[in-house]
């Protein structure tokens, strides 16, 4: 298996097989009794083409790997169906907005999980609010999507109020925030690494320029000094060598990229070959086969972190994750956000079957639901034991820290802590 990610916190208790496993809170999601009652699907919508299907394709085989193992809940038959969000190669918040409408106009659908981006989540969510329909990410790590900050809507064009015209929040996820991401690569430069002077860039992005800019406040805040701040449109931007060879004569010792795959965050890695030796770092977009393969031969010895805890430092997981790697057996069909995935998935169907417990046995409302996802208490998954906050953050996030290393290069764990909380 390939980049093993996910276990918050000391504190995670067992995982053996999902149709059992999934007990937090005060329901079940074992099935039982049949499935004579009618038909939930649990949708996803991730990029699972393009620069960042290395991302979103292992995330899709974890939740439809979860709803597989469950198999049916409270009497009802769980079926999986996914949403791709990519046009022309890439992520695009539109798309997702036409997905999350499309799930929404189906009655049997009650909730999903995704997006993998915050820029298609931040198209999503207000579309969701308004028809109650519950949204879990894994991976959505922009701050401005659940917590208000005074330069949200400068930066982002929204606040967390405006993506909620109900009033009432439908959106939830359990990665860590990049108020914790970004600082958390610029303490690994620091204190690791013992370096003070970096190039940072991004694709002017939400994900991207907010994650950039938190590393840039972080590591300045430590006494380091980024000596080169560029945004780029890498739409239109395949060439990054007068960056990197200005960051070079300004004396940088390494450079950090707030980026995606699918906005080609690895491509400068291989353009710095002959120009800059120095360490590459990137968010969790980076942390994937798809940036090993972009970086092309200068690969090696790149650092990335990504915002939850590594299923493999979690011994009570080995079951889940032996029985998955069982199902999707190739190297690629395990990424950053797999297990993480399955446990958003974990929680939406154990909160079904609260929901269903709620409404008498019958088949509960989108608002029932998501009331039980907000009610979730202490739920054990293969990455963590998740509550949710007022806001839908994780109580008690993880950060990990991964490095391209072995033969052949692959992301291997480095180590991972608990973060806020």
């Amino acid at each position: 298996m390939q980049r093993r990610w996910y276990t918050a916190g000391a504190i995670i208790a067992g995982f053996a097989m999902l149709a059992t496993a999934c007990t937090g809170g005060a329901g079940s999601t074992a099935g039982g009794g049949g499935t004579t009652k009618g038909e939930i699907i649990i949708a996803s919508d991730q990029p699972t083409s393009g620069g960042d299907a290395s991302d979103g394709l292992p995330a899709q085989n974890g939740i439809q790997f979860a709803v597989e193992s469950a198999g049916s809940i409270k009497g009802f038959k769980l079926t999986f169906k996914g949403w791709d969000d990519t046009v022309n190669g890439t992520h695009d918040p539109q798309k997702g907005a036409q997905n999350i409408q499309e799930m929404i106009s189906d009655a049997k659908i009650l909730g999903m999980i995704g997006p993998n981006n915050s820029n298609v989540a931040r198209a999503m969510i207000p579309i969701a609010n308004r028809a109650s329909f519950t949204m879990i990410s894994a991976a959505n790590t922009n701050e401005c999507l659940t917590q208000t900050f005074a330069y949200c809507e400068a930066d982002t064009g929204t606040t967390p109020a405006k993506l909620r015209p109900n009033g009432v929040n439908n959106y939830f996820r359990v990665a860590a925030a990049d108020t914790f991401q970004g600082p958390a690569a610029a303490d690994f430069v620091v204190d690791t690494l013992k370096l003070t002077k970096v190039a940072v860039w991004s694709d002017n992005e939400t994900f991207g320029k907010g994650v950039a800019d938190k590393f840039t406040a972080e590591i300045t805040k430590k006494g380091g000094t980024v000596v080169l701040r560029q945004d780029f449109d890498t739409k239109t931007t395949n060439d990054w060598k007068p960056f990197l060879t200005d960051a070079k004569n300004k004396g940088a010792q390494a450079v950090y990229a707030g980026a995606t795959s699918g906005t080609k965050i690895c491509i400068p890695r291989a353009q710095m070959k002959g120009i800059l030796d120095a360490p590459y770092l990137v968010p969790d977009g980076g942390v994937n086969s798809q940036c090993i393969k972009d970086a092309a031969d200068n690969a090696a010895n790149l650092y990335g972190t990504v915002a939850a805890a590594d299923a493999n430092q979690n011994p009570d997981a080995k079951a889940t994750i032996d029985a998955f790697t069982k199902r999707f057996p190739k190297k690629e069909d395990v990424g950053s956000y797999t297990f993480p995935a399955m446990d958003c998935a974990n929680i939406l169907i154990d909160a079904i079957g609260r929901a269903i417990d709620a409404n008498g046995g019958n088949m509960p409302s989108r608002e029932q639901v998501r009331a039980a996802v907000a009610a979730t208490k202490s739920f054990k998954g293969t990455t963590g034991t998740y509550t949710f906050d007022a806001n839908g953050d994780p109580t008690s996030p993880t950060m990990a820290i991964f490095q391209t290393k072995g033969s052949p290069l692959d992301w291997v764990f480095v180590k991972q802590f608990g973060v806020g909380g």
